[in-house]
């Protein structure tokens, strides 16, 4: 009978850098139109600056777009909306705001490439609500480092949250934990961590972000508040370091 080696990599740390959101902000605030757009007021061209950076090269991973558009409604008003994609309709739906409140709408892009346009066009069922701020962050979700089995150890030894916005008046709406992977078995994480060996869920990779991924991908999160930007950020870890065992 033959005995089966394992089979170990080497040691591996990858450190991951976000870079800072796309923002801006108009100093006077554009008017909506009662009638949707021909062309989005928001859009924006993935560009390869803007994604996370990674010092060694992964296995897989998979890229997640946060953008954000808002505006004031001097009286009450429904404002509509819709995300697409390369011109392809992706989502649309309606937020009520009261007046002299602001929309806040934030479309989550799932699985982005450079050179894809992401787009939302906005109108209103009322003549004065006004658009004067759009944001756009590129995340990450679902890396492998190493194609192998078992991590071991897996030690997520650095995080943040992300993204961070900074013009107008920023509030975060939602911090939520990023989910690391033992095989089916899923655990929240918003620290640092050593979390001794994984068995790798193929498809989950090693972690996964909330916002764009588990909650809500291609879909937008919609928030009234008094102010703007009312955000969401996600827990993200920025130092991964393991060894694969392959059986």
């Amino acid at each position: 009978m033959s005995r089966i080696t394992p089979q170990f990599t080497s040691n591996k740390t990858l450190n991951i850098t976000f870079q800072t959101p796309q923002e801006t902000l108009l100093a006077t605030p554009d008017t909506l139109p009662t009638a949707e757009p021909a062309t989005p007021q928001v859009s924006y061209t993935v560009d390869s600056a803007w994604l996370p950076a990674l010092d060694i090269q992964s296995f897989s991973k998979v890229y997640v777009a946060h953008l954000h558009a808002a505006g004031k409604c001097p009286t009450a008003a429904t404002i509509s909306w819709r995300m697409k994609k390369n011109g392809a309709s992706v989502a649309t739906g309606t937020i009520s705001v009261s007046a002299n409140y602001y929309y806040n709408i934030m479309p989550n892009f799932y699985d982005v490439a450079v050179g894809d346009v992401l787009e939302l066009a906005l109108w209103s069922n009322v003549a004065d609500s006004q658009y004067d701020y759009k944001a756009c962050a590129i995340s990450i979700s679902r890396v492998i480092i190493v194609n192998a089995d078992v991590m071991l150890p897996c030690n997520f030894a650095n995080y943040t949250t992300y993204p961070t916005l900074s013009l107008g008046t920023p509030t975060v709406y939602s911090q939520p934990a990023f989910r690391i992977y033992n095989d089916t078995l899923e655990v929240q994480l918003a620290s640092a961590a050593n979390v001794g060996a994984v068995k790798l869920n193929k498809s989950y990779g090693l972690f996964r972000v909330y916002h764009a991924d588990i909650y809500n991908p291609n879909a937008a999160t919609l928030v009234s508040y008094s102010s703007r930007p009312r955000y969401c950020k996600n827990y993200v870890p920025t130092q991964i370091i393991l060894r694969g065992l392959k059986i």
